[in-house]
Parts: C-alpha cells; sequence; structure tokens
C-alpha cells in the first residue's frame, strides 16, 4: 500500500511495510486508494479504518460509474502523466452503515508509485454543511422569489436564471428569458442615441471587472412597448465552480421599473418649467416671497411697474422701506399686510386685494391693489397699478358734478320731444281714423244710393200710372184697364218694399259696424255675423279696386270678445292688401279670410291674397309704427301697428306674416275665443297704439 503523500516523488510499496500504510489506515477522515491501470480501470482498492467504520468495507470506487469521471478528468489534467496534478475536489452522495445518504466531499489525487499510478481519495462528511447550505439557499431562494425588483442571473453574456419579478417585469416566462443576452431585451439603440449591444457589453464589461454599476436601461417588452429600469450590475464572484473556484463571467443584474417615476419626475420638471414660464410671462405684476422673510421671485411685469430687480429688494424689510418712504404711511401699510397675511395662513384663504400708495424706483406713487394667495408653503402676490382708473374716477366726478344739470336740460328737452311726437302719432291715428270714417261713409252712400235710386225710379213709373189710370176712370174704367193698373202696381210695391227693405238692411250693418268700432265693448258674438258684416262694409272699396273677398268662415264659431276691434283688425289687413298687394298685379284678384277651430278654445284666422308679396327685407319691420312703402302718397304707416296692438294686447292673441315675392302674403291670428278679462283700454288708447 503507497503513503499517501502529495510529494510527487515516488513512495515505497505497499507490501514493504512503511510508516506510511499505519498512516493510512489510521487516518481520523476515511481514505481509499487503487491502482490505476493503464485502460483508466481501478485494482487492488483497499480503504481504511475510518472508511471501513462508516461504510462497512463499500468499495464504491470498483463501479466504473463512480471512479470514471475522477480518473479521466484527473488524467486529462495531467495531460499524460501523474506528476505535479492538482487535487480534484467532488460532492458526491454515499449511503452509510446505517442506510443514511451522507453528502461526502471527495478530493482526489493521482500518485506515481513504483512505476504504477495509483489514485488516492479522501473523503469529508459535509452533510451537516450542506443541509445548513441548503436551508441557506432556500432562504436566498425565497428572497430572490419574493422580491419586487426584477434579478437575472447571467453566466458569459446570458441569462441562466432570474425570479418572477422579472418575468413580469419583461412579460415574458422564465424559459423565455432563459438563454437571453440582455441586450436582446433593449430596443435598438439607447437614450443618446447609442446602439443597445454596444453600451450592454461595456456595462458587462464592467461588472465582471468587479465595479458595481447603477444605471437607467430602456427595455423593450414582446409586444412592442418599452420600459425604463434601473439597474444595477454586481459580480457574482461568491459562486464557486466544482474545483471550489469563484465562478467566472457571472454576474446579478437587479432591476426596478421607474418608468412611473420618471415620469412623474418628468411631469413635475415641466410642472415646474411651465410655472416658472407662466411666473415670468404672466400679464400681472407678480412676487414669489417667504411670507416674513425673503423675496424670492419678481416677474418682468413687476420690474417694469416698480423698476426694482429682484437684487434690489432680496426681503420684505428692504421691499418695504422702499416702497413706503413715509414712516407713518409704512407702519400702516404693514399693519394691513400683517393683517392679511394672518388670515391667509391661518384660515388658508386668499388674501383679499388692499390698495396701497407704493413709490416706484422713478420717484412716482402708485395705486397698487396687493393681493395674493399660498403656494405651497410661499406667497404668490399680485400687483395691479390701478392708477390710471384713479385718475380716470377723479376726472369722472370732476365732470359728474357738472353733469347733473346737463342731463336734466336734456332730459327736460327729451321729454318735449317724446311730447310732440306722441300728439303726433295721434294726429296721425285719428287722421287715419277719419280716413277710414270718410271711406267708410262713401260705401254707405254709394250701397244705399242703388236701392234708394230703385225706390224712386219705381214710385216716379208707379205716379205716372196712376194719372193714366185717373184718366182710364173718367173716361170710363174697364176692366181690363182697371186689372193692368192692379197688376202694376203689384209689382212696383213689391220692387219699392225690396229696395227699401235692402236699404234698411245695409243701414243696420253699417250701424252694428260703427257701434262696434266706436264702444270697443265685449259680447259674445257668431263668428260668421262679424265677417259678413265687414263683407257689406267693404263692398264697394272692394267693387272699386276690382278685388274679391272670399269668406270662408264656417257657421258655429262663437266668441267672447271685441268684435269692434276685431272688425277693425280684419279691416285694416283687407285695406292693406288692396292698397299694397296688386299694384302690378292685372289678372284676378282675391282677399280669403278663413277661419278654424283649435284646441283649447282658440281660433285661427287667416287673411291671405293672392298680390305680388312682401320684400323679405320689410318683414321683420312690417308691425313697426309709421313703418310704410307710400310715405308721402298717403300712407302714415299705422295701419298694421294698430292691428299688431289691438291682437296682442286687447284680443289676447299672436299675429305671424308669411310671404313670398309673387307668391302673395298671409297674416296668420290665433286669438282665444275667450278674450282676456283685464279692463279694457279706452277707444283712444286702443287706437294709439
Amino acid at each position: 500500500m503507497p503513503t499517501p503523500t502529495t510529494d510527487p516523488h515516488p513512495v515505497s510499496a505497499p507490501d514493504q511495510g512503511v510508516p506510511g500504510d499505519w498512516l493510512f489506515e489510521h487516518a481520523p477522515l476515511p481514505q481509499t486508494c487503487a491502482v490505476v491501470t493503464p485502460d483508466g480501470a481501478l485494482s487492488q482498492w483497499r480503504g481504511n479504518v475510518a472508511w471501513h467504520r462508516l461504510f462497512e468495507g463499500a468499495a464504491p470506487w470498483v463501479d466504473p460509474a463512480v471512479h470514471a469521471e475522477f480518473v479521466h478528468r484527473l488524467i486529462a489534467r495531467s495531460g499524460q502523466g501523474a506528476e505535479g496534478v492538482e487535487p480534484l475536489r467532488r460532492e458526491m452522495a454515499l449511503t452509510d452503515r446505517q442506510g443514511r445518504e451522507l453528502q461526502m466531499l471527495v478530493k482526489a489525487h493521482l500518485l506515481p508509485v513504483n512505476g504504477q499510478t495509483m489514485l488516492l481519495a479522501g473523503y469529508l462528511d459535509i452533510t451537516k454543511q450542506r443541509a445548513a447550505v441548503m436551508a441557506s439557499i432556500g432562504e436566498y431562494r425565497e428572497m430572490v422569489e419574493s422580491a419586487n425588483d426584477g434579478i437575472l442571473l447571467v453566466e458569459h453574456n446570458r441569462i441562466i436564471e432570474c425570479n418572477p419579478a422579472a418575468e413580469q417585469l419583461f412579460g415574458r416566462s422564465r424559459a423565455e428569458l432563459i438563454g437571453q443576452h440582455p441586450g436582446d431585451l433593449s430596443p435598438p439603440f439607447q437614450e443618446g442615441g447609442i446602439a443597445s449591444m454596444e453600451l450592454a457589453q461595456q456595462r458587462i464589461a464592467d461588472a465582471l471587472s468587479g465595479v458595481r454599476r447603477r444605471f437607467l436601461w430602456r427595455h423593450l417588452r414582446p409586444d412592442g412597448s418599452e420600459f425604463t429600469a434601473e439597474v444595477m450590475l454586481n459580480p457574482a464572484h461568491s459562486l464557486l465552480d466544482d474545483n471550489g473556484l469563484p465562478r467566472q463571467g457571472r454576474f446579478v443584474s437587479i432591476m426596478r421599473d421607474v418608468t412611473d417615476r420618471l415620469q412623474a419626475e418628468q411631469a413635475l420638471k415641466d410642472s415646474a418649467e411651465r410655472f416658472q414660464r407662466l411666473f415670468e410671462l404672466a400679464p400681472v405684476p407678480l412676487a414669489l416671497l417667504e411670507p416674513r422673510g425673503r423675496v424670492l421671485a419678481v416677474n418682468r411685469q413687476w420690474t417694469q411697474l416698480l423698476g426694482y430687480t429682484l437684487d434690489e429688494v432680496p426681503d420684505i424689510p428692504t421691499w418695504v422701506a422702499l416702497a413706503y418712504p413715509d414712516l407713518a404711511y409704512r407702519n400702516m401699510a404693514l399693519a394691513l399686510w400683517d393683517q392679511a397675511l394672518t388670515a391667509v395662513m391661518e384660515e388658508g384663504r386668499e388674501m383679499q386685494p388692499t390698495e396701497v400708495q407704493v413709490r416706484s424706483k422713478d420717484g412716482q406713487t402708485r395705486s397698487v391693489l396687493v393681493g395674493g394667495a399660498m403656494v405651497g408653503k410661499e406667497l404668490m402676490s399680485s400687483f395691479v397699478d390701478v392708477t390710471p382708473q384713479r385718475r380716470a374716477q377723479a376726472e369722472l366726478e370732476a365732470l359728474n358734478a357738472t353733469l347733473e344739470s346737463r342731463v336734466q336740460e336734456r332730459t327736460q328737452a327729451l321729454q318735449s320731444a317724446v311730447d310732440h311726437l306722441q300728439r303726433t302719432q295721434e294726429e296721425l291715428v285719428r287722421s287715419e281714423k277719419l280716413a277710414g270714417l270718410g271711406s267708410l261713409v262713401a260705401g254707405v252712400a254709394h250701397e244705399l244710393n242703388t236701392p234708394i235710386g230703385n225706390a224712386v225710379m219705381v214710385s216716379s213709373t208707379l205716379r205716372d200710372l196712376q194719372q193714366q189710370f185717373e184718366e182710364s176712370v173718367a173716361q170710363g174704367l174697364k176692366r181690363s184697364a182697371l186689372q193692368q193698373f192692379q197688376s202694376h202696381w203689384r209689382e212696383a210695391t213689391e220692387v219699392i218694399e225690396r229696395n227699401l227693405r235692402r236699404a234698411a238692411e245695409l243701414i243696420a250693418s253699417f250701424k252694428q259696424v260703427a257701434v262696434d268700432q266706436s264702444s270697443y265693448q265685449r259680447r259674445p258674438f257668431e263668428l260668421r255675423e262679424v265677417l259678413h258684416e265687414l263683407h257689406l262694409t267693404l263692398s264697394p272699396t272692394l267693387r272699386r279696386s276690382q278685388v274679391e273677398l272670399i269668406d270662408l268662415a264656417p257657421a258655429g264659431l262663437r266668441m267672447d270678445s271685441y268684435p269692434g276691434p276685431l272688425t277693425q283688425v280684419l279691416m285694416n289687413l283687407v285695406n292693406n292688401a288692396v292698397v299694397h298687394a296688386f299694384e302690378q298685379r292685372e289678372r284676378l284678384r282675391e282677399v280669403r279670410i278663413t277661419a278654424e277651430a283649435l284646441p283649447d278654445q282658440r281660433v285661427r284666422l287667416t287673411v291671405a291674397d293672392n298680390g305680388c308679396g312682401v320684400d323679405p327685407a320689410h318683414l321683420s319691420r312690417l308691425f313697426d309704427p309709421f313703418f310704410t312703402t307710400k310715405l308721402g302718397r298717403g300712407g302714415s304707416g299705422l295701419g298694421l301697428h294698430i292691428v299688431y296692438t289691438l291682437v296682442t294686447g286687447l284680443l289676447g292673441g299672436t299675429v305671424q306674416v308669411s310671404s313670398q315675392p309673387g307668391q302673395g302674403c298671409t297674416v296668420t291670428l290665433d286669438l282665444p275665443c275667450e278674450a282676456p278679462h283685464a279692463a279694457a283700454p279706452s277707444h283712444n288708447m286702443v287706437q294709439h297704439g
């Protein structure tokens, strides 16, 4: 048995009984030795006392599956001999005499002994240490698996392990991440236009050289979305290889998604920049202050208004001394400032603007409204120059002192003009009324002339017949003559009676119209009867103008209203059509009056003509007083204004007009069957409306 040694020189053979054999047998740690045959097999295997005490003579080295890796790797290390070969370490599981599986750290040597190659192995029981390590590894794994930050273990530029947070961060499963190059999880370029792969190689090289790096990195998810992570690279020197040496080419990448944080920081930065820009470019003079200390900033408008720069007013005491040179006024202004500032800071409300007199750098005194509000722990104070307004106000007060008498004079002049205008309007309305009355009288005379003239003519004829009859009686009356006289007398009396009845009917109609128009009394009436009387009244005018009035009102429409004003409204509308609608129309001229019952106890009256229509530019002004297209040619412009006033006032209805050039004009009246019960105005008031 060879003596276990690390000395590269040969030792005595096992059968020489050297002291080394005793040391081998009684070594405190289990040891084995065997001869390595040229073909790599083991022979003459033996174990020491400690080995047999632990494993009961088991000879695992006889099994090629156990020793082959040791032998081959050791031979590979030595090249073609065993001299100078470093020991080989390996952990392996062995079963002891009690059936327990032990974790053993095996350290094997190849030693040349008397021309043979010997395999000497020592065994260290590391079961407890391995169990502690596994427990520690479990704790570390639990810590890594539950970490919120993504963690990657990279070896030779390839990911070999990751935690769930990394999977969630990248949107990839563990299987998809394993084997990836870290640069493959990035967009083509990083901030600044540097290629991601090139920069990744630099960062990895730094980490492998032992330099801990912390930096921001843009990553890419499978769906094309990007996120920015704060990355920390640490070399993984604590991990050992099979020989117990630190593994090379390994590092740990710890990543934290800071996309939201960066966006929030950028938003905060943008907000600060916007605030700074708004503050600087605000059209109102502004100053940012510590409430009882420094002046932090002033904008352009503030400097333009008061002339001072921030360097000239670094704090509030300096500003107060410059702005209020008079000591008494300064103390009063400071008292107002402290009072307002206390309210702002304690109650959290805005500082109500206070007007003070401020001395600017150029020596002018300005009236300034000073207000403010807390912005965080700082006070944003505004300074609004109201000097021009106060100057204008003073001038206005001076002007007002002399203006009152001028206003009174002007008011009297305007009142006189209004009175004159009202009298003129009353005269025009009265003239319109008299003109209508004259037209009515002419119509009455014309209508009565025919039946009365017929009666006079028949009575003259009857007188001649009577003379002839008296002569016949004197000469001897014959029966035939008597019968002829009786026939002529009967026919004449019938003609006289018929014409006088017609005259009486006309007089009654004219009388009713005249009574209605003069009294404006409210009474129940049949709408058809009013329209019939209107038709009779307007017949002479319509015949002279060759206009046909068509009355299509149905029977049974009863109203409790004012027949006089209603008649005047319809008469004005018909006369307006006769005067204006047919100036350039030679063919049939018609004015139609239709009536229909509406829901809710209302009646709709429509007065429509087939004339030339109304210019669209005039439609909106038809009911204005004094508006007429025949000014200077007999038109007063009050006819339709009276229509509007009566319909919307006394009759309680509405009036609308529609027209297209060349297609006539339609006026629509919507009236309640029962007029409002308000007190009826006097005749003159209605006429003057």
